[in-house]
């Protein structure tokens, strides 16, 4: 394991800098895994601290305890935890107490890793932390994903600790919170977009043809061609392509496009670079002034889709022509387009590839790993990608980090072989589709796939683009969906930031939506705190998850695990070997007490040993108690065992 030099030089800092007079911050005291003493006063769930003390105090512990873990490349997936973080949310708060919330910074998640690696947390999964657009801005604060910049870091994440360190940069930042997991055994993985960018990305000033533009009086309502001959949510398969573009709307949707201003008009197109240049204006405003033309926003590939369009991206250009199976419905002198098919450029891709912008995408997948040391990528909608751009990029990835978590956003575990083939070794799968209408049928038939999937896939009831699972049917829902999902086979269990401490505030809601299009705050777009204070958080529940799995880890294998019949409306599912048997049982009526019989699964005289219950903050459960028959409250969630089948 490399020395984790730049933690080293932040501790060093911090230290000569430990009598510095800087006033006391308040902070979650649930932050306080690593029990700092020096507690200056303490109310409502808060502890007040010295800052500068604090993280000195709290590096030391971490450098203390990485003599308990090893550093393995290789990642055991059937023992793995993932957290996933939005760097600037996870960690804000109002330090200060003067009703502002600061942002996260790299620093300050540092302050998490001993409670990420109570709860079994041994992959840190960071949202965008790349600079960011704040032009065509969503909420208050923009989206991650309007990704100005691959090689630049947000500079919001710069902790103000840190201001006067010489020749410590940004970047040295990120690598020390990545140096500071690896300490503890716990590999980073990082968001990475290789398929769209900010609407006045940095790439315009050089590349404009490395984007697609459309008259700027053709902007307001914009969106996808409605195609009425084909249904709803339809993925544009070749069988559909003379349906979309003989349907009425498409022709008039082709012709919102333009060519890019370097060709539309050169001269002008230059005078505003170097106006731009001079004067600081932004480019982008300048053509849409001067030229009449912008960036086109992005949209979903999928035909008939009701997600809007998102207004702070578009998509990369990544082939200089368009795919031979569309050639014939389109004229020759079509301006360059998004629609369905051009989107997915796995399916339709070009002849001629924008082989310069592909060499940037594979450049920054280097600069990422080199820079900041990191494990992994999940590679955004890598599924549209180019094949041929996605085995270069993997072939960068696999010759920097052979052992590299890749994780890919397929929506849907039947493709699972393919994810696979493709080389990923993670994937987001179907679980939160699932999860947005439990029932024990559709549990089951999600259950009954798992066991032959060829790759993992997260074991969750919420991720970062969905409504919290507490939104859907409150703590008790999300406490039993906690435990149904740290048991199952070929699954992580999945852990979206502030789902530890029942956060009810979604962090997007662009899956599984269940706000009928309310407008409220989301962490993608808006400046929020997750309810650090929660009287009553997920941690110890989790955190006994977690032992109980690593100690019957070598039972919780896929070719043991089975689907006894349900009891009413008690989901049950088994795994069984030798003379053990492990059984979890979930109620999945929200108001109705159930009748649970074990003897019906498998009868054994002395019955069955209580290892988990979701509902043990209540003081009220036995944990270690025999049980054979029993009452099993509303979404409350159990797991047996007995040794002496």
């Amino acid at each position: 394991m490399n020395q984790p030099e730049r933690l080293k030089q932040i501790h060093r800092f911090l230290m000569s800098n430990r009598r510095r007079d800087i006033q006391p911050i308040w902070i979650p005291a649930i932050w306080n895994e690593s029990k700092y003493a020096n507690i200056l006063d303490a109310k409502d769930g808060e502890i007040q601290v010295h800052p500068i003390d604090f993280i000195v105090s709290h590096l030391q512990y971490l450098f203390n305890s990485s003599s308990q873990y090893y550093m393995s490349d290789r990642s055991n997936l059937d023992e793995s935890v993932i957290y996933c973080s939005l760097v600037r949310y996870t960690t804000a708060w109002d330090y200060a107490h003067i009703g502002e919330l600061q942002s996260g910074t790299f620093l300050r998640t540092m302050i998490l890793l001993p409670l990420l690696k109570k709860m079994g947390v041994n992959i840190l999964y960071l949202l965008p932390v790349t600079r960011y657009s704040h032009l065509n801005l969503k909420g208050d604060i923009g989206s991650p994903y309007a990704v100005h910049t691959l090689f630049e870091l947000d500079d919001q994440l710069h902790d103000h600790l840190l201001d006067g360190m010489q020749d410590f940069t940004l970047d040295d930042e990120m690598a020390a919170l990545v140096e500071a997991c690896h300490l503890l055994d716990i590999k980073v993985v990082v968001d990475f977009i290789p398929r769209v960018t900010a609407k006045n990305s940095a790439v315009i000033e050089d590349h404009p043809d490395w984007v697609y533009w459309m008259h700027l009086d053709q902007l307001e309502g914009f969106r996808p061609p409605q195609i009425p001959e084909l249904g709803f949510f339809e993925e544009c398969t070749p069988d559909k392509l003379e349906t979309v573009y003989r349907s009425e709307e498409t022709s008039g949707f082709l012709g919102k496009f333009s060519l890019p201003p370097n060709e539309l008009n050169p001269v002008l197109w230059q005078a505003l670079k170097k106006r731009a240049k001079q004067t600081g204006e932004e480019l982008l405003t300048l053509v849409e002034k001067e030229m009449g033309i912008t960036t086109s926003p992005a949209h979903s590939d999928w035909i008939n889709d009701v997600q809007p369009i998102w207004t702070d991206i578009t998509f990369y250009r990544l082939y200089k022509d368009i795919s031979p199976l569309a050639k014939p419905y389109v004229s020759p002198e079509q301006a360059p387009y998004v629609l369905f098919d051009t989107i997915k450029c796995n399916d339709y891709p070009g002849l001629e590839p924008n082989r310069e912008l592909w060499d940037m995408l594979i450049d920054a997948i280097s600069f990422n790993l080199n820079t900041y040391g990191i494990d992994g990528f999940r590679i955004d909608i890598g599924h549209v990608l180019p094949t041929a751009l996605l085995d270069e990029i993997f072939q960068k990835i696999k010759e920097l980090r052979p052992q590299a978590i890749l994780i890919s956003e397929d929506l849907f575990n039947r493709n699972h072989r393919r994810a696979a083939k493709t080389g990923y070794n993670i994937m987001l799968g179907s679980g939160w589709n699932i999860m947005t209408d439990i029932k024990v049928d559709k549990l089951q038939n999600f259950l009954r796939e798992l066991p032959e999937l060829a790759i993992h896939v997260f074991a969750c009831s919420e991720t970062a683009d969905t409504p919290r699972i507490t939104s859907r049917g409150g703590v008790q829902l999300a406490r039993m969906m906690s435990v149904f999902n740290y048991f199952l086979p070929n699954a992580i269990p999945y852990l979206t930031t502030g789902m530890e401490v029942n956060e009810e505030q979604p962090l997007n809601c662009g899956l599984g939506d269940n706000t009928q299009g309310a407008e409220i705050p989301r962490a993608f777009f808006n400046k929020l705190a997750i309810n650090w204070t929660e009287p009553v958080p997920m941690v110890d529940l989790l955190h006994q998850l977690n032992l109980c799995r690593k100690q019957y880890s070598g039972l919780l294998q896929p070719g043991h695990f089975f689907i006894p019949e349900d009891q009413g409306e008690v989901l049950i599912y088994a795994y069984y070997q030798g003379r053990e048997l492990l059984v979890g049982c979930f109620n999945l009526s929200s108001d109705t007490v159930q009748n649970v019989d074990l003897d019906a699964i498998y009868k054994v005289n002395e019955g069955f040993v209580l290892l988990i219950d979701s509902n043990s903050e209540s003081g009220a459960v036995h944990l270690g108690r025999r049980y054979k028959q029993f009452k099993i409250q509303p979404n409350q969630g159990m797991i047996f065992y007995n040794e002496q089948i």
